[in-house]
């Protein structure tokens, strides 16, 4: 994930799981896919800028439902 997001390429995982991880939001799970909804914060247009609202990645353990993200 870090190597996405510009100006964190070469960042410690602690500093990237500290402004992007761990973060408030809401998870919500639907019939077809599981929706992260992020407040509002400083670091969201980095998110973003490296396209991760564009993309829905299955998660195989969760019966392979596609995992989206969403921005305020």
């Amino acid at each position: 994930m870090a190597s996405r997001l510009r100006g964190y390429e070469k960042a410690a995982p602690k500093q990237v799981y500290r402004r992007f991880v761990e973060t408030s939001g809401r998870v919500e799970i639907q019939a077809d896919r599981i929706v992260v909804h992020f407040d509002k914060r400083s670091h969201n247009p980095i998110l973003r800028e490296a396209a991760l609202g564009g993309e829905q990645t299955p998660i195989p353990w969760l019966h392979n439902l596609p995992i989206a993200f969403t921005f305020p």
